[in-house]
Protein backbone atom coordinates (compact mmCIF):
# COMPACT_ATOMS: atom_id res chain seq x y z
CA UNK A 1 0.00 0.00 0.00
CA UNK A 2 1.40 3.64 -0.72
CA UNK A 3 -0.62 6.25 0.30
CA UNK A 4 0.54 10.22 0.15
CA UNK A 5 1.44 13.00 -1.81
CA UNK A 6 3.08 11.93 -5.14
CA UNK A 7 2.09 8.41 -4.13
CA UNK A 8 1.25 7.36 -7.76
CA UNK A 9 4.83 7.79 -8.78
CA UNK A 10 5.90 5.36 -7.07
CA UNK A 11 3.88 2.52 -8.46
CA UNK A 12 6.43 1.12 -11.05
CA UNK A 13 9.00 0.75 -8.03
CA UNK A 14 6.36 -1.12 -6.24
CA UNK A 15 5.31 -3.65 -8.67
CA UNK A 16 8.70 -4.20 -9.81
CA UNK A 17 9.23 -5.12 -5.47
CA UNK A 18 6.58 -7.50 -5.58
CA UNK A 19 8.46 -9.35 -8.75
CA UNK A 20 5.58 -8.07 -11.11
CA UNK A 21 6.38 -8.83 -15.10
CA UNK A 22 3.24 -8.82 -16.81
CA UNK A 23 1.78 -5.54 -19.31
CA UNK A 24 -0.64 -2.82 -17.60
CA UNK A 25 -3.82 -2.05 -18.87
CA UNK A 26 -5.49 0.77 -17.08
CA UNK A 27 -9.18 1.00 -17.20
CA UNK A 28 -9.83 4.45 -15.83
CA UNK A 29 -13.03 6.99 -15.07
CA UNK A 30 -13.43 9.47 -18.06
CA UNK A 31 -13.64 12.47 -15.67
CA UNK A 32 -10.48 11.38 -14.25
CA UNK A 33 -8.30 11.06 -16.96
CA UNK A 34 -9.17 14.71 -18.34
CA UNK A 35 -7.98 15.86 -14.87
CA UNK A 36 -4.90 13.75 -14.30
CA UNK A 37 -3.69 12.64 -18.10
CA UNK A 38 -0.38 14.03 -17.68
CA UNK A 39 0.37 12.74 -14.39
CA UNK A 40 -1.11 9.48 -15.54
CA UNK A 41 1.05 9.29 -18.94
CA UNK A 42 4.36 10.04 -16.61
CA UNK A 43 3.39 7.07 -14.58
CA UNK A 44 2.48 4.65 -16.86
CA UNK A 45 3.50 6.12 -20.49
CA UNK A 46 1.53 4.22 -23.09
CA UNK A 47 0.05 1.76 -21.23
CA UNK A 48 -3.09 0.46 -23.11
CA UNK A 49 -6.35 2.51 -21.84
CA UNK A 50 -9.76 2.12 -21.77
CA UNK A 51 -12.00 5.44 -20.19
CA UNK A 52 -15.67 4.25 -18.67
CA UNK A 53 -18.17 6.30 -17.41
CA UNK A 54 -17.73 6.68 -13.06
CA UNK A 55 -21.31 6.93 -12.58
CA UNK A 56 -23.13 5.14 -9.84
CA UNK A 57 -25.81 4.04 -12.53
CA UNK A 58 -23.26 2.63 -15.03
CA UNK A 59 -22.12 -0.09 -12.37
CA UNK A 60 -23.55 -2.75 -14.32
CA UNK A 61 -22.62 -6.09 -15.80
CA UNK A 62 -22.94 -5.09 -19.18
CA UNK A 63 -20.14 -2.31 -18.51
CA UNK A 64 -17.88 -5.11 -17.29
CA UNK A 65 -18.72 -7.32 -20.45
CA UNK A 66 -17.13 -4.39 -22.17
CA UNK A 67 -14.60 -4.66 -20.09
CA UNK A 68 -14.11 -7.90 -20.59
CA UNK A 69 -14.41 -7.86 -25.03
CA UNK A 70 -11.70 -5.11 -24.51
CA UNK A 71 -9.04 -7.39 -22.26
CA UNK A 72 -9.88 -10.20 -25.39
CA UNK A 73 -9.58 -7.84 -28.23
CA UNK A 74 -5.69 -6.45 -26.17
CA UNK A 75 -5.26 -10.08 -25.91
CA UNK A 76 -4.31 -9.60 -21.81
CA UNK A 77 -3.27 -13.10 -20.63
CA UNK A 78 -3.43 -14.28 -17.07
CA UNK A 79 0.29 -12.77 -15.98
CA UNK A 80 -1.11 -9.58 -16.76
CA UNK A 81 -3.00 -6.74 -14.61
CA UNK A 82 -5.63 -4.18 -14.51
CA UNK A 83 -4.92 -1.04 -13.12
CA UNK A 84 -8.70 0.68 -11.83
CA UNK A 85 -8.34 4.67 -12.04
CA UNK A 86 -11.14 6.72 -10.52
CA UNK A 87 -13.72 6.76 -8.02
CA UNK A 88 -15.25 3.71 -6.13
CA UNK A 89 -17.19 3.03 -9.31
CA UNK A 90 -14.11 2.05 -11.50
CA UNK A 91 -13.02 0.27 -8.27
CA UNK A 92 -15.55 -1.99 -7.88
CA UNK A 93 -16.29 -2.87 -11.86
CA UNK A 94 -12.83 -2.85 -12.80
CA UNK A 95 -11.91 -5.61 -9.65
CA UNK A 96 -14.95 -7.37 -10.62
CA UNK A 97 -13.59 -7.73 -14.19
CA UNK A 98 -10.06 -8.50 -13.22
CA UNK A 99 -11.50 -11.13 -10.50
CA UNK A 100 -13.38 -12.79 -13.58
CA UNK A 101 -11.27 -12.42 -16.67
CA UNK A 102 -9.19 -15.89 -17.29
CA UNK A 103 -10.66 -16.69 -13.59
CA UNK A 104 -8.51 -14.00 -12.03
CA UNK A 105 -5.65 -11.49 -13.47
CA UNK A 106 -3.84 -8.70 -11.48
CA UNK A 107 -5.16 -5.82 -9.89
CA UNK A 108 -4.03 -2.70 -8.93
CA UNK A 109 -6.39 -0.18 -7.61
CA UNK A 110 -5.35 3.69 -8.27
CA UNK A 111 -8.33 5.47 -6.81
CA UNK A 112 -8.76 9.06 -7.34
CA UNK A 113 -11.28 10.22 -5.04
CA UNK A 114 -11.34 9.81 -0.87
CA UNK A 115 -14.22 8.00 -0.84
CA UNK A 116 -12.59 4.95 -2.82
CA UNK A 117 -9.25 5.97 -0.82
CA UNK A 118 -10.65 4.55 2.17
CA UNK A 119 -12.99 2.41 1.65
CA UNK A 120 -13.36 0.87 -2.28
CA UNK A 121 -9.75 0.35 -3.04
CA UNK A 122 -9.38 -1.65 0.17
CA UNK A 123 -10.54 -5.22 1.38
CA UNK A 124 -11.33 -7.21 -1.94
CA UNK A 125 -14.89 -6.31 -2.28
CA UNK A 126 -15.55 -6.21 -6.21
CA UNK A 127 -19.05 -5.77 -8.47
CA UNK A 128 -22.09 -4.03 -9.86
CA UNK A 129 -25.19 -3.26 -8.95
CA UNK A 130 -28.61 -4.97 -9.76
CA UNK A 131 -32.19 -3.46 -10.46
CA UNK A 132 -33.14 -4.82 -7.28
CA UNK A 133 -29.90 -3.39 -5.23
CA UNK A 134 -26.25 -2.06 -4.23
CA UNK A 135 -23.35 -4.70 -5.03
CA UNK A 136 -25.66 -7.64 -5.10
CA UNK A 137 -23.61 -9.08 -7.90
CA UNK A 138 -19.37 -9.37 -7.11
CA UNK A 139 -17.10 -11.30 -5.68
CA UNK A 140 -13.79 -10.93 -3.35
CA UNK A 141 -10.90 -10.27 -5.19
CA UNK A 142 -7.35 -9.06 -3.70
CA UNK A 143 -5.58 -6.01 -5.21
CA UNK A 144 -2.14 -6.26 -5.81
CA UNK A 145 -1.62 -3.12 -4.53
CA UNK A 146 -3.35 0.12 -3.69
CA UNK A 147 -2.03 3.65 -4.44
CA UNK A 148 -3.81 6.16 -2.69
CA UNK A 149 -2.07 9.77 -3.89
CA UNK A 150 -3.72 12.55 -1.94
CA UNK A 151 -2.62 15.05 -4.23
CA UNK A 152 -5.69 13.51 -6.40
CA UNK A 153 -7.96 14.84 -4.26
CA UNK A 154 -7.17 18.44 -4.92
CA UNK A 155 -9.74 18.35 -7.74
CA UNK A 156 -12.53 16.88 -5.52
CA UNK A 157 -15.56 18.78 -5.59
CA UNK A 158 -16.73 19.99 -1.82
CA UNK A 159 -20.02 17.45 -1.70
CA UNK A 160 -17.49 14.57 -3.43
CA UNK A 161 -14.89 15.39 -0.45
CA UNK A 162 -17.57 15.72 2.03
CA UNK A 163 -18.53 12.40 1.37
CA UNK A 164 -15.07 10.40 1.46
CA UNK A 165 -14.80 11.89 5.09
CA UNK A 166 -18.25 9.93 5.73
CA UNK A 167 -16.15 6.59 5.52
CA UNK A 168 -13.73 8.20 7.46
CA UNK A 169 -15.47 9.26 10.27
CA UNK A 170 -17.71 5.70 9.98
CA UNK A 171 -14.22 3.68 10.74
CA UNK A 172 -13.75 6.02 13.38
CA UNK A 173 -16.96 5.65 15.27
CA UNK A 174 -16.68 2.17 15.52
CA UNK A 175 -12.70 1.10 15.36
CA UNK A 176 -10.29 4.31 15.98
CA UNK A 177 -11.51 7.31 19.16
CA UNK A 178 -8.30 8.76 18.55
CA UNK A 179 -8.69 9.33 14.94
CA UNK A 180 -11.98 10.64 15.60
CA UNK A 181 -10.71 12.96 18.08
CA UNK A 182 -8.65 14.05 15.29
CA UNK A 183 -11.24 14.47 12.59
CA UNK A 184 -13.28 16.30 15.48
CA UNK A 185 -10.03 18.76 16.00
CA UNK A 186 -9.84 19.60 12.16
CA UNK A 187 -12.81 18.00 10.47
CA UNK A 188 -14.32 21.51 9.50
CA UNK A 189 -11.44 23.21 8.21
CA UNK A 190 -9.81 19.85 5.72
CA UNK A 191 -10.49 20.21 2.33
CA UNK A 192 -9.75 18.45 -0.48
CA UNK A 193 -6.53 20.20 -1.06
CA UNK A 194 -4.71 19.68 2.12
CA UNK A 195 -2.55 16.71 0.98
CA UNK A 196 -0.12 16.80 3.53
CA UNK A 197 -2.75 16.61 6.31
CA UNK A 198 -5.09 13.72 4.38
CA UNK A 199 -2.11 11.14 3.81
CA UNK A 200 -1.66 10.18 7.76
CA UNK A 201 -5.77 10.38 7.95
CA UNK A 202 -5.67 8.28 4.31
CA UNK A 203 -2.95 6.03 5.72
CA UNK A 204 -4.64 5.60 9.44
CA UNK A 205 -7.97 4.60 7.23
CA UNK A 206 -6.54 2.53 5.08
CA UNK A 207 -4.69 0.48 7.96
CA UNK A 208 -7.87 0.56 10.08
CA UNK A 209 -9.62 -1.33 7.34
CA UNK A 210 -6.75 -3.93 6.53
CA UNK A 211 -6.35 -4.71 9.98
CA UNK A 212 -10.29 -5.86 9.89
CA UNK A 213 -10.31 -7.71 6.77
CA UNK A 214 -6.94 -9.42 7.42
CA UNK A 215 -8.79 -11.15 10.09
CA UNK A 216 -11.64 -11.33 8.46
CA UNK A 217 -11.83 -11.35 4.32
CA UNK A 218 -15.04 -12.99 3.83
CA UNK A 219 -17.18 -10.92 5.99
CA UNK A 220 -18.11 -13.64 8.24
CA UNK A 221 -17.44 -11.64 11.61
CA UNK A 222 -15.52 -8.57 12.16
CA UNK A 223 -15.98 -7.30 8.92
CA UNK A 224 -19.03 -6.72 9.52
CA UNK A 225 -18.29 -3.88 11.64
CA UNK A 226 -17.02 -1.89 8.28
CA UNK A 227 -20.64 -1.88 7.44
CA UNK A 228 -21.49 1.07 10.09
CA UNK A 229 -24.66 3.12 8.30
CA UNK A 230 -24.50 0.97 5.45
CA UNK A 231 -27.96 -0.85 6.30
CA UNK A 232 -30.45 1.82 6.52
CA UNK A 233 -27.53 3.89 3.81
CA UNK A 234 -27.62 1.51 0.96
CA UNK A 235 -31.55 1.02 1.03
CA UNK A 236 -31.47 5.18 1.07
CA UNK A 237 -29.31 4.92 -1.51
CA UNK A 238 -31.02 2.13 -3.90
CA UNK A 239 -34.43 4.19 -3.38
CA UNK A 240 -33.00 7.52 -4.40
CA UNK A 241 -31.65 6.40 -7.29
CA UNK A 242 -27.82 5.91 -7.59
CA UNK A 243 -26.05 9.19 -7.96
CA UNK A 244 -29.26 10.74 -6.44
CA UNK A 245 -27.67 10.34 -2.91
CA UNK A 246 -24.07 9.70 -3.02
CA UNK A 247 -22.70 6.87 -1.13
CA UNK A 248 -21.29 8.53 1.91
CA UNK A 249 -24.36 10.83 2.41
CA UNK A 250 -26.82 7.69 2.46
CA UNK A 251 -23.89 6.34 5.02
CA UNK A 252 -23.87 9.28 7.42
CA UNK A 253 -27.65 9.56 7.31
CA UNK A 254 -27.39 5.16 7.65
CA UNK A 255 -25.04 5.92 11.11
CA UNK A 256 -28.07 8.31 12.65
CA UNK A 257 -30.23 5.48 12.23
CA UNK A 258 -27.66 3.39 14.17
CA UNK A 259 -27.30 5.54 16.60
CA UNK A 260 -31.26 6.09 17.21
CA UNK A 261 -31.11 2.59 17.50
CA UNK A 262 -28.22 1.83 19.84
CA UNK A 263 -29.04 4.78 22.08
CA UNK A 264 -32.63 3.32 22.53
CA UNK A 265 -31.27 -0.07 23.31
CA UNK A 266 -29.06 1.64 25.67
CA UNK A 267 -26.07 0.63 24.19
CA UNK A 268 -24.55 3.87 23.09
CA UNK A 269 -23.92 7.26 25.47
CA UNK A 270 -26.02 10.19 24.67
CA UNK A 271 -22.98 11.95 24.55
CA UNK A 272 -21.06 9.57 22.20
CA UNK A 273 -24.51 9.82 19.91
CA UNK A 274 -24.06 13.45 20.03
CA UNK A 275 -20.18 13.53 19.31
CA UNK A 276 -20.93 11.82 16.04
CA UNK A 277 -24.05 13.91 14.62
CA UNK A 278 -21.70 17.27 15.47
CA UNK A 279 -18.73 15.56 13.44
CA UNK A 280 -21.02 15.00 10.88
CA UNK A 281 -22.57 18.01 10.39
CA UNK A 282 -19.14 19.58 10.86
CA UNK A 283 -18.06 18.02 7.42
CA UNK A 284 -20.92 18.73 5.59
CA UNK A 285 -23.17 15.99 5.74
CA UNK A 286 -26.64 14.82 5.80
CA UNK A 287 -28.01 14.00 8.93
CA UNK A 288 -31.64 13.06 7.19
CA UNK A 289 -32.63 12.34 3.40
CA UNK A 290 -36.56 12.24 2.73
CA UNK A 291 -37.61 8.67 1.08
CA UNK A 292 -40.55 6.49 1.61
CA UNK A 293 -39.91 4.83 5.01
CA UNK A 294 -41.81 1.95 3.75
CA UNK A 295 -39.76 1.45 0.60
CA UNK A 296 -36.34 1.93 2.79
CA UNK A 297 -37.63 -1.19 4.95
CA UNK A 298 -38.58 -3.38 2.17
CA UNK A 299 -35.02 -2.78 0.86
CA UNK A 300 -33.69 -3.94 3.91
CA UNK A 301 -34.91 -7.35 3.46
CA UNK A 302 -32.30 -7.75 0.70
CA UNK A 303 -29.47 -6.78 3.19
CA UNK A 304 -26.32 -9.08 2.75
CA UNK A 305 -25.88 -9.39 6.30
CA UNK A 306 -29.07 -10.80 7.02
CA UNK A 307 -28.95 -14.32 9.17
CA UNK A 308 -31.98 -16.11 7.69
CA UNK A 309 -34.59 -13.73 8.96
CA UNK A 310 -32.56 -11.60 11.41
CA UNK A 311 -31.66 -8.45 10.67
CA UNK A 312 -27.78 -7.51 11.41
CA UNK A 313 -27.35 -4.10 12.57
CA UNK A 314 -24.36 -2.88 12.97
CA UNK A 315 -23.81 -0.41 16.31
CA UNK A 316 -21.77 2.04 18.11
CA UNK A 317 -20.84 1.07 21.91
CA UNK A 318 -18.92 4.43 22.56
CA UNK A 319 -16.96 6.46 20.39
CA UNK A 320 -14.42 4.02 18.62
CA UNK A 321 -16.23 0.54 19.32
CA UNK A 322 -18.84 -1.28 17.61
CA UNK A 323 -20.60 -4.15 18.00
CA UNK A 324 -23.13 -6.57 15.39
CA UNK A 325 -25.97 -6.76 17.37
CA UNK A 326 -29.37 -9.13 15.61
CA UNK A 327 -32.00 -8.63 18.14
CA UNK A 328 -33.00 -4.92 17.08
CA UNK A 329 -36.79 -5.01 17.33
CA UNK A 330 -38.88 -4.78 13.76
CA UNK A 331 -41.13 -1.88 15.63
CA UNK A 332 -36.99 0.09 16.60
CA UNK A 333 -35.55 -0.31 13.60
CA UNK A 334 -39.11 1.29 11.92
CA UNK A 335 -38.58 4.07 14.14
CA UNK A 336 -34.97 4.75 13.27
CA UNK A 337 -35.63 4.77 9.73
CA UNK A 338 -38.71 7.09 9.99
CA UNK A 339 -36.08 9.30 12.03
CA UNK A 340 -34.06 9.68 9.36
CA UNK A 341 -35.98 9.96 6.27
CA UNK A 342 -37.85 12.98 7.42
CA UNK A 343 -36.74 16.21 6.13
Amino acid sequence: MLAGPGALAELPRALAGIGFQGRLFVVADEHAVDLHAGRLHAVLGAAPMLTISGLEADKTVEAVSRVWDWLVEQGAQRRDALIAFGGGVVCDLAGFAAASYLRGIGLVNAPTTLLAQVDASVGGKTGVNHPRGKNLIGAFYQPLSVVADTDLLATLPTRAFAAGMAEVAKMAMILDARLFARLEDIGGSLGPEDAETLAPIVARSIELKADVVERDERESGDRMLLNYGHTVGHALEAGAGYGTLLHGEAVAVGMQAAAHIAQRLEMLPTEDARRQTDLLRQLGLPLAWPANADGVLDRLALDKKRAGSRQRWVLAECVGAGRIRDDVPVELARDAVAVVTRA
